[in-house]
């Protein structure tokens, strides 16, 4: 188990100038920021802590150093409010949702950072990120290349919102509107792994409860716009056999959205986590058999012709991906949140038809149209980008 313990200590001048002490992207560039399934294992992993009037910026910095796990503080938080916590042997994911409570505050993993703020801001953030990443796809692959590129960023102490918009506003090729909507303040230094440039803006604006939007018209041009006051996002669900029963579960599995029936499909408006929840595989109400008495899904994927036929139209690419590994017994391996630092998404649609074909051939014609491939180990499909 790994221990993080803090003790209470004089911390003198540090104390009254928090900004001074910080440490600058130079010495934070020495942590190798974790990703991907990295990042999954250090969050799931149990550790301790013990503060003791520890000021909640100097504490988060520490933490985020030994688990490897970037961490952004909101700047309408206070950094010098004091920590009173003590945990046992808790996932470091239930850890960070416990400082946050602790300071009634709000957390989210945007990709690889943990955001700290407002409970609401929070709670919004990853909808956010997941309505602008929407609609720079929509503009083309040429300019959604643009402004899905992963990269790091980091600033100084003293840096100033205005100078970090206008690095995102030089690296995207692209002018901002609305800056008068920014106030001037000094912030401290933080370093943040690579994301995504919609990802990174939005985690500047939400500061200042803005988002963005590109100009109608012009695709070089975004303008900084206050939050609305609903975020949701809208999808589509088949409802199978009985759409009504599907939309039941949908409302269990996401109280707070908003769920209506068209046809045999069911479409859901509400917060990328409702979408996360419904989504997800259910679990299985069969009675585990024993081992020897179950086929071998291995064999099953392995075979020459495994499927007769199998069609879809412009359906998201992940979600196909987790019926196929469902209908033919395969385990399906894939990191949302890596994938979507390298820029892509698993929401992009694709559409395929093959008949009497192998596994291989279904997945290279399902990935064709997309920047995604396969690695195939036995019953293993492990999806990762081209």
């Amino acid at each position: 188990m790994r221990t993080i313990v803090k003790r209470f200590f004089l911390l003198g001048i540090a104390a009254l100038a928090p900004w001074t002490a910080a440490v600058g992207p130079a010495a934070a560039a020495e942590v190798a920021w974790a990703t991907g399934p990295a990042l999954q294992r250090r969050l799931a992993a149990p550790l301790d802590i013990v503060w003791s009037g520890n000021p909640l910026r100097q504490a988060l910095r520490g933490l985020a150093r030994a688990e490897h796990v970037a961490i952004l503080l909101d700047r309408r938080v206070d950094p010098d409010e004091r920590l009173e916590l003590k945990l046992a042997a808790v996932p470091l994911a239930e850890a960070l949702r416990q400082i946050a409570r602790s300071r009634q505050l709000g957390v989210a993993m945007l990709g690889p950072v943990a955001y700290f703020g407002p409970p609401e801001a929070a709670a919004r953030l990853r909808t956010l990120a997941a309505l602008r990443e929407e609609e720079v796809r929509r503009l083309g692959p040429a300019v959604a290349r643009v402004f899905l590129q992963a990269k790091p960023f980091a600033w100084d102490d003293f840096a100033t919102p205005g100078a970090l918009l206008g690095r995102l506003a030089e690296e995207g090729g692209v002018d901002i509107d609305g800056l008068s909507r920014v106030p001037h303040d000094l912030w401290a230094a933080a370093e943040l792994p690579p994301l995504p440039w919609v990802d990174r803006l939005t985690l500047l604006a939400i500061q200042f409860d803005l988002t963005f939007a590109v100009v109608p018209g012009d695709r070089r041009r975004v303008e900084l716009v206050p939050l609305p006051e609903a975020v949701a996002l809208v999808r589509s669900y088949p409802g199978g056999l009985d759409p009504d029963a599907a939309a039941k579960r949908f409302a269990a599995l996401a109280p707070g959205a908003q769920i209506k029936i068209a046809g045999d499909q069911v479409w859901v408006r509400g917060l990328l986590e409702d979408h996360e929840r419904i989504a997800a595989p259910a679990p299985s109400a069969e009675p585990a058999e024993p081992p020897a008495k179950r086929p071998s899904p291995a064999k099953v994927a392995a075979g020459r012709v495994v499927i007769s036929r199998f069609a879809v139209q412009e359906k998201p690419v992940g979600k196909v991906l987790e019926q196929l590994s469902t209908r033919l017994g395969f385990q399906l391996q894939m990191d949302a949140d890596a994938l979507r630092a390298a820029g892509i998404s698993l929401d992009q649609r694709v559409s395929v038809e093959v008949e009497n074909a192998t596994l291989d051939d279904a997945l290279r014609g399902l990935l064709r149209s997309t920047p995604l491939t396969y690695r195939r180990h036995g019953n293993v499909v492990e999806i990762v980008p081209k």
